[in-house]
């Protein structure tokens, strides 16, 4: 299959947000469930056969990092956001190993 975005096939997906709805076009970019991950999904996951990892993150402390990054103490820099349609420039600057922060793809 192939996918606009990359200019080739997507060999893997995961998705990482909490808010559902992704998982199911994952899939239709991979062409298999068993191609894509998730850390949140959960109820998706199973209702289409999608992966999930063994970490589950505890959506309960999600108001302590909010408040720690309020207040300074958690700070994620981000180095630059790209549209999707740039995910190659993304994902070379990733691979760099030097973005200087996280990169962030806007839908």
């Amino acid at each position: 299959m192939d996918a606009a975005p990359t200019g080739g096939r997507i060999d893997r997906a995961d998705q990482a947000s909490p808010h559902g709805g992704a998982l199911p076009a994952l899939v239709g970019l991979t062409g298999d469930p068993d191609r894509v991950v998730t850390v949140s999904d959960f109820a998706a996951a199973a209702e289409l056969g999608v992966r999930t990892t063994a970490i589950e993150m505890r959506y309960d402390r999600l108001d302590t990092f909010a408040r720690l990054a309020a207040e300074g103490v958690l700070v994620v820099p981000v180095a630059r956001t790209y549209p999707l349609d740039q995910v190659q420039e993304a994902a070379e600057l990733s691979r760099s190993r030097r973005p200087g922060g996280k990169l962030v793809l806007l839908p």
